[in-house]
């Protein structure tokens, strides 16, 4: 579960350095936005993987 939590947490605290840079810079390039669109995807991917867990760690109980 700390894996999981510390995934979670490194790819929405990445996205959001890389929108607030965005925001300082005001430059909206490609590269930037699928490397914010790759770690929501990630946070996604992460979020439903703890919640699967947790229901199976219920289940056992």
């Amino acid at each position: 579960m700390d894996e999981i939590l510390f995934k979670i947490q490194f790819h929405e605290s990445t996205r959001k350095k890389l929108e607030e840079e965005m925001k300082k810079t005001r430059i909206s390039d490609e590269k930037s936005q699928k490397k914010i669109k790759y770690h929501f995807q990630m946070e996604e991917i992460w979020r439903g993987n703890e919640k699967k867990l947790r229901s199976q760690m219920k289940e056992k109980e």
